[in-house]
């Protein structure tokens, strides 16, 4: 998708919420000239981070602006509580939290316990079996309740 395109639909989701570009700048945490740069497309190679605040921002489907996905809404504008947190930090923050959330993930309370969800080995003998076992041995993480 080119840069136009992308713009085409920041401006097309800010024109449906009725924000201005004062609205987004100030919840993205840019300048009104940026995010009408981002909207004319004389920005190259926009950054997820950013493709994510202002989805954010709008209450629309992230994938949606950057064209993989033909879903603009969400299933609710309201963003996860997580997120609404994450983007109120700065940068110093933003590493914290994510530093905070990856040490989570070594605690095996706090996870769901599956360490992997393909095969790139399925075409080789036993493989398929192997994952025939994997599955039928998978608990639900409700299981022990």
């Amino acid at each position: 998708m080119t840069n136009a395109e992308i713009g085409n639909r920041i401006r097309h989701a800010r024109d449906l919420r009725a924000a201005t570009l004062d609205d987004i700048a100030q919840k993205v945490g840019v300048t009104k000239s940026t995010v009408q740069r981002y909207e004319n497309g004389k920005i190259n190679n926009i950054k997820i981070p950013v493709v994510e605040s202002i989805a954010t921002a709008l209450g629309v489907n992230p994938a949606w602006i950057i064209g993989k996905s033909d879903v603009m809404e969400l299933p609710s504008h309201v963003p996860p509580k997580i997120i609404q947190y994450y983007n109120q930090l700065n940068d110093i923050g933003k590493h914290e939290a994510e530093k905070r959330v990856e040490e989570l993930t070594y605690l095996p309370q706090y996870t769901l316990g599956i360490k992997a969800a393909h095969n790139d080995y399925i075409d080789e003998p036993g493989e398929l079996e192997k994952m025939r076992d994997d599955l039928a041995n998978l608990k639900r993480p409700d299981a022990g309740r």
